[in-house]
């Protein structure tokens, strides 16, 4: 009796499927798509009903799989060999994308104005590539989103019908959509919760929407808002929400609703402290303490402090919304710098005040006025400068980047002009910096670059303090090089600085995963002792890489930099180091 059940259960274990093999796909993401999704075979019997219930079903999922990749010829033949199932696939020619159609269901006479090309550029869908139909669901969202800009609020859309041209291998994907209507907006009611009173912050809130009762419908103006908003810091939670559709006089070309914006406002101080490091400037602290609201109408009051060895700067600053006007914004500066690098050394005292007027959601100008008084040591000569002198500081920025630490994608460009009237000079100056960001890859990866242009004005028999001059290299410069270190030097290697810049740099950022990116950069510049920089003479260049660990505040940076070529002064001495290294929060442009 023993030996008999010995050799029964010999026998079943030896017709076990103990694993699965697939054969005749070489697509990586393909493959384990289809082995993360087929039967676990391990201890099922080759003739038993369940194995082949499950290879029934297996050969249904890999061929829905292969389907959403464009293969729809798919052929599957399944077999036994020592233990394992076999899956021999033949996934035949892969189809490409031909056609795709919109056809509006309630409102068959809309034109969208969308051609055939604009269509797939829309959904970012390549004309006459290869087929994933995942990205056709995908791409819904994507088409209402467009529509809401067009004045659809309460658009819908079913999932995408796919014809198949087998002759030919190619695929035509119609998206059904029903419109609803254009929508009018009767009405916008705003709920606020304030501990200060929600009627001080309503002004401040409605200075900030962009449209009026009997507009038709902008998802755009919608979103900018809830951006511009929560930009402020003053709100911890925005929602905005559309009363369900009506259609008067049964006209369904137009529905009406009512927006209702729900905010709650959020801590009123704020408190941030970090540290940072660079191999030629040494370590720093970095503290920030901020009171929103400090008026009930949206003002707010901020300490900055950035500590180093080299440098020591505290900053005050009051900024006052909506002075005169909607969305403007009065900023006041106090501040004080004492600052000993190898060039000078400088104490100063200052004050700022610049209004700013937006205009549109991006693009803003400003005038003021400022003050400033300084003592300036020249390490050069040991010439000092008491220098004393008010300004008029004019301004502009242009910025369509999502994210002020780490932007994606977009544009940001600043430039000021200042005329100084003091009591040894009249200088002019003007500093101006453009950045570009380009995503890729479903924003795994950025192609980030950047310039920089500065220039003083003056009359040559006037002296400009040491602290007034550009320098270039360290963190936020060409990294290839210590601070102040990308330019002209002397034998004491002494930064000499010029009366203009001219900088650039590129650098692709490539994220891992959610909380780590690698970056490569490469950079270049120089200062002049002309009025304008004249980037034809030699420049300067570095590079290096990077790693970016990624936190809900911003990116903490790593960089390790390195010159093309380390200069010399006339005696032999190295000038530059072999590397530099720094530590920071937020990308270095």
């Amino acid at each position: 009796m023993n030996i008999f059940k010995f050799f029964i259960v010999t026998f079943i274990f030896s017709v076990a499927i103990h694993s699965a093999t697939i054969r005749g796909v070489d697509n990586s993401d393909i493959l384990n798509l289809i082995n993360s999704q087929i039967s676990n075979w391990k201890n099922f019997t080759k003739d038993s009903i369940s194995a082949k219930f499950k290879i029934t079903r297996d050969k249904y999922e890999i061929k829905k799989i292969l389907n959403s990749f464009g293969y729809f010829d798919v052929k599957i033949k399944t077999s036994f060999e020592k233990g394992k199932v076999i899956f021999d696939i033949n996934p035949n020619e892969r189809y490409k994308f031909d056609e795709i159609l919109l056809i509006y269901i309630d409102q068959r006479e809309y034109r969208s104005g969308l051609k055939i090309g604009q269509v797939f550029d829309l959904i970012n869908i390549d004309y006459d590539t290869y087929t994933d139909t995942k990205q056709l669901t995908d791409a819904k969202d994507k088409i209402i989103d467009y529509l809401k800009k067009q004045g659809f609020a309460f658009v819908s859309i079913k999932d995408p019908k796919i014809e198949i041209d087998s002759k030919n291998k190619k695929i035509k994907a119609i998206y059904e959509i029903t419109l609803n209507g254009k929508t009018i907006i009767d009405d916008t009611i705003i709920n606020i919760k304030s501990k200060k009173g929600p009627e001080l912050l309503k002004p401040f809130v409605k200075n900030r929407i962009s449209w009026k009762n009997g507009d038709i419908f902008d998802q755009q103006k919608l979103d900018e808002l809830k951006g511009d908003l929560m930009s402020s810091g003053i709100f911890s939670g925005i929602s905005i929400n559309l009363s369900p559709p009506k259609f008067l006089n049964n006209d369904l070309k137009i529905s009406h609703t009512t927006i209702n914006i729900d905010i709650e406002e959020g801590l009123l101080r704020d408190v941030a402290a970090g540290v940072k490091y660079g191999s030629s400037e040494k370590a720093g602290v970095l503290f920030s303490w901020k009171h929103y609201n400090i008026d009930g109408k949206g003002s707010g009051l901020t300490v900055l402090a950035d500590i180093a060895k080299v440098s020591r700067n505290v900053r005050t600053k009051y900024e006052v919304y909506d002075l005169f006007y909607k969305k403007q914004k009065l900023t006041n500066q106090v501040f004080y710098l004492k600052e000993d690098v190898d060039s000078y050394n400088v104490s100063k005292i200052g004050l700022k005040s610049i209004l700013w007027q937006n205009f549109g959601q991006k693009f803003n100008l400003g005038a003021g006025v400022c003050g400033e008084k300084s003592k300036t040591k020249n390490k050069i000569n040991s010439e000092q400068i008491r220098f004393k002198a008010f300004g008029i500081p004019m301004g502009m920025n242009f910025d369509t980047t999502e994210n002020f630490l780490d932007p994606q994608k977009g544009i940001r460009c600043s430039a000021m002009l200042t005329p100084y009237f003091g009591n040894l000079t009249n200088i002019t100056v003007f500093s101006g910096k453009a950045s570009v960001y380009f995503p890729f890859k479903k924003n795994s990866m950025v192609f980030a670059a950047y310039s920089k242009f500065g220039s003083i004005f003056r009359n040559k028999k006037h002296k400009i303090p040491r602290d007034k001059f550009f320098f270039s290299g360290g963190a936020n410069s060409i990294r290839g090089y210590g601070y102040q270190k990308a330019g002209p030097v002397n034998n004491s290697k002494i930064p000499l600085g010029g009366e203009s810049v001219f900088e650039f740099g590129l650098e692709p950022r490539f994220k891992v995963n959610d909380n780590i990116g690698l970056i490569a950069f490469w950079e270049g510049g120089n200062v002049f002792s002309t009025r304008v920089p004249n980037p034809l003479k030699k420049l300067l260049f570095g590079y290096g890489v990077g790693v970016r660990y990624y936190t809900p505040l911003g990116p903490i940076r790593l960089d390790l930099a390195f010159p093309t070529s380390r200069r010399k002064t006339t005696e032999g001495k190295k000038i530059d180091s072999l590397f530099n290294i720094y530590i920071s929060i937020g990308q270095a442009f």
